[in-house]
Order: structure tokens, then sequence, then C-alpha cells
């Protein structure tokens, strides 16, 4: 039997795999991690945690979406040895430009503020608002997501956004070339800052395996649930073609 680790993203929690699961082999185990249960005080810190838990339990590939494929692909920086494949779902590999990275940073503290100080609810109704989520507002699973998203826990979100702000991470393009022969980097292809990425990463490290999942934006996991279940078989399934 094979084991995946399934990292949700933020605002989000393990309910936001199920219907990926629903589409999975019963010979398929998977370990949906909830990111409340590690140290999101920044991502390092949330690698290590996920560190810990996977020498406890080890898998065979190690899946993250968004936030949870920041973890991912941090975890591959500081415990390669506990990634054999890794499948990132409309990840950010990094800012590299100081000011970017400051900028990002002072928003997201912003973020972080208005999170406790407004509220939850109002918070991921301005969050989903954003361009990012175009796509996944006109999809049938939005309203029932924004409704678990406002039963959140405000507090560990403000201080995760904050912590765990591109603007305060280690960049990892050179990670993810690196682990290129390992990884497989995917995102929607209506999702257009991330489908650029997806190019970019391609010629960077032409190892990779990429794709682009037609008719979806940034929300994968529950915009395109069905595609996600194949790309993590196929990612067990180049398992087989290591030496």
């Amino acid at each position: 039997m094979k084991r995946v680790a399934l990292l949700h993203g933020f605002l989000g929690s393990t309910a936001d795999w199920a219907d990926t699961l629903a589409c999975l082999a019963p010979s398929i185990s998977c370990d949906v991690v909830p990111l409340s249960a590690l140290d999101c005080s920044s991502v390092h810190s949330a690698a290590l945690s996920l560190r810990d838990r996977l020498l406890r339990e080890p898998c065979d590939a190690v899946v993250g979406y968004s936030l949870g494929g920041r973890i991912a692909l941090e975890l591959a920086a500081v415990a390669p040895e506990c990634v054999r494949e890794l499948l990132l779902l409309s990840t950010h590999p990094g800012i590299t430009d100081a000011a970017e990275r400051l900028a990002r940073a002072t928003e997201d503290d912003r973020r972080a503020h208005a999170l406790v100080s407004q509220g939850i609810a109002s918070f991921v109704d301005e969050w989903y608002r954003t361009p990012l989520f175009a796509s996944f507002r006109a999809h049938p699973s939005f309203e029932n997501c924004r409704a678990r998203r406002e039963k959140g826990d405000a507090a560990f979100w403000s201080s995760a956004i904050a912590g765990c702000s591109p603007g305060r991470s280690p960049p990892r393009w050179e990670t993810l070339a690196q682990h290129a022969a390992k990884s497989t980097v995917a995102a929607g292809a209506a999702d257009d800052r991330y489908a650029s990425i997806v190019r970019q990463v391609q010629v960077m490290a032409p190892a990779l395996r990429t794709h682009l999942v037609a008719g979806a934006g940034h929300v994968l996991p529950l915009e395109a649930p069905a595609d996600c279940a194949r790309l993590i078989v196929s990612t067990l399934d180049s398992l087989r073609n290591l030496p």
C-alpha cells in the first residue's frame, strides 16, 4: 500500500481534500495533515514539524496545495530524506527580490491584523474577492467552502499569514531544481499567475514533471479534485521508475 501526506492551503482544512480522497483507490493510504497540527510560526518551523511527523509515519509522496505546497517544498530543502516524491499544486517557490519581499511581508502583517480586528468572516469575504480566486467564486463548491472558512481559528491564521509570509520565507527555486527528478508542479490553466510559474520552472529544470489542469483556477483540490487524484496516482507511479 502506498502512503501520501496531503497538506491544504491558507484558511483551509482537511475537508478540502474530501473530493480528491473519494477519487483515490483504497490501496492509497492518505495522511491528511491539518496545518494547525504544525508549527506555522514560519514555513521553516512548519516543515520541521512535518519532518517529525513523517519520521514517525513515512510517506511515499508529499502533496501540498498553495501554503501547504510551500511547506512541502521547504521540507525538501531541510529534510530531503523525508521526501521520496513531491507534488506541488498552485505553489509559488518564493520571492527573490528584496523590495518585493519587504512589500509582501508588510502586506501580510496588515492582513494578519485585519483577520483579528475585523473578524474571520469579514476577512474571508475580502480574501476571496481578489482576482486570484475569480474562477473559484463561480464554482459550485465555493459557498460551502466559504462557510467552512468562516468557522476557522482567526488567531491561528493571523499568526500563520504573518509568520509564513512569502516575504519572510526563503525562496526555494534552487531546491525545486535540485529535486526536479522527483517533483511534479501543477496549476490550473485558468490561473494565469501560477500557470506562468509552471512554465517558468519547466524551463529552469526540464526534468520536472509539469501539468496545467484545463478549466481550473487556483484552488485545485476543490475545483479539480479528480485531476488532483490523477496527479497523485501519476506521482506514485513514478516511484516504480526509481533505481
